[in-house]
């Protein structure tokens, strides 16, 4: 597949760097030759210099010949300019385009990105995944992933285990046979660096950072069952006042009307501006870093803390520092993957990655003939699946222990007439039946591969 990304920065940079490593054709385009030769000098892609909606730059990017054009630069208006160009100028078959602009995505004027409005095949909003991620942790404390499938039937629960965990050193057979109606696998896993699908002799040891994909009906008593404890989320304070942190609090007005939400913001023109655009959100003037806005905001007390900043380095000391005081649950939004290597061992609850999910996003449009749903995680690491058995498949009528799906590969459930059904060898998959599947990387092309050949599964 040959791709076409428009813009060098954080996203655009995290999507190149995905696509090229499945093999896929990537240019890029950007007027920054900075951005550029960065992204070159670590991935595998070819670079145009100049600006994303000039049609001479296109051209001799190729776009003539490309089946994906992908317009992820900051700035809305130029991303639907060249999505409009590839389409009428070059006939492109597919566009995305990033947009930030919330307003652009409500509902009234859905017609926009329609078949009636700009020649857009689909929109990402890396700030909206973001701040809809981050409002669902809100409802499940103690998590730092949490990714619905299956119409939210199933759920991908992440967690980081502590001493206060009741079966650290408990094999994951056994954990089946102790709670045998929690309905619940752990997929994945990830001790001292090393990603791994776990086999049923493997025991949990503290520090080890699980994926688990379970019925969402027992998403509390899994939480609980690890050592979590159930935090009613009354006190939540958001540092930074960007669009992220807006979305959020708006969310959160919603959905958690009795909760006490604060923003913290050092930029007077952004904290006057989140007043007027928030009804119930207290907004401070101030550095989060500094003892005094913490007395303040009384962050000690706090049940969450999302520090969405446009820094890394102060979304990370305010997580670290606010857990000091005494905030029961700290999660810090990095757009660079610079601080991986150490985040294991600071003292913060979960790591949100727009990277992350803006891939995985861009992968389900891709897969789209393949599977229903996608996601990425642990930085393309692994990926979670879901997909249909329908007539003509291979899996359909087969134990699941003499399918011939590929290594690497674990289903962790299966929902059957809008119910989740225990999984095991034994499963029979059968026709309707949603499969949700975790694979490593280099199970991802077998997978594609194998999937494709059942050309009436999806």
């Amino acid at each position: 597949m040959k791709i076409i990304i428009c813009g060098a920065g954080e996203v655009g940079f995290s999507l190149a760097k995905y696509l090229s490593s499945e093999n896929m054709q990537v240019t890029v385009i950007d007027e920054d030759t900075e951005k550029l030769h960065k992204m070159t000098a670590t991935i595998d892609v070819r670079s145009i210099v100049g600006k994303t909606y000039n049609p001479n730059i296109l051209d001799e990017a190729g776009v003539i010949d490309a089946d994906l054009l992908i317009a992820v630069s900051e700035n809305d208006e130029s991303n639907i300019i060249v999505c409009e160009m590839a389409k009428i100028l070059f006939k492109v078959p597919n566009t995305i385009a990033r947009i930030k602009e919330k307003e652009l995505l409500n509902e009234k004027w859905i017609d926009l990105f329609s078949n009636k409005g700009f020649k857009i095949d689909n929109i990402i909003s890396p700030e909206d995944e973001v701040a809809n991620m981050l409002a669902r942790l809100v409802a499940v404390s103690g998590a730092h992933d949490l990714i619905s499938f299956a119409e939210d039937k199933v759920r991908l629960i992440g967690l980081k285990l502590d001493e206060s965990c009741p079966v650290l050193d408990t094999p994951l057979g056994q954990l089946t046979e102790l709670f045998p109606d929690l309905n619940t696998k752990i997929v994945l896993m990830t001790r001292d660096e090393k990603v791994f699908i776990p086999d049923k002799m493997e025991q949990l040891q503290q520090n080890d950072d699980i994926y688990m994909i379970a019925d969402s009906n027992n998403t509390k008593r899994i939480l609980s069952v690890f050592g979590k404890k159930l935090i009613d989320s009354r006190k939540i304070i958001i540092i930074g006042a960007g669009l992220i942190a807006i979305n959020i609090a708006k969310i959160l007005e919603v959905n958690e009307p009795d909760a006490e939400v604060t923003i913290i913001e050092n930029n007077k023109e952004k904290a006057e501006k989140a007043a007027i655009q928030l009804e119930k959100t207290n907004v401070l003037l101030g550095d989060a870093v500094e003892n005094d806005i913490m007395v303040e905001a009384d962050i000690a007390n706090a049940d969450i803390v999302f520090s969405v900043t446009n820094s890394d380095e102060i979304n990370t000391l305010v997580s670290i520092l606010s857990k000091k005081l005494g905030a029961k649950n700290c999660y810090a939004l990095l757009n660079e993957d610079k601080y991986q290597p150490v985040i294991p061992n600071l003292d913060i609850d979960g790591i949100i990655s727009p990277r992350e999910l803006t891939v995985s996003r861009v992968l389900k449009y891709i897969r789209k003939a393949i599977v229903s749903d996608v996601h990425e995680i642990k930085d393309g690491s692994a990926e979670i699946i879901e997909f249909q058995i329908k007539e003509g498949s291979s899996l359909l009528g087969i134990e699941i222990k003499y399918s011939k799906l590929p290594k690497n590969t674990y289903i962790g459930a299966v929902v059957r007439q809008n119910n989740v059904i225990a999984v095991d060898g034994s499963t029979t998959l059968e026709l309707g039946d949603k499969v949700i599947m975790c694979l490593l990387h280099d199970a991802i092309q077998k997978v594609e591969d194998f999937l494709s050949e059942d050309k009436e599964l999806i």
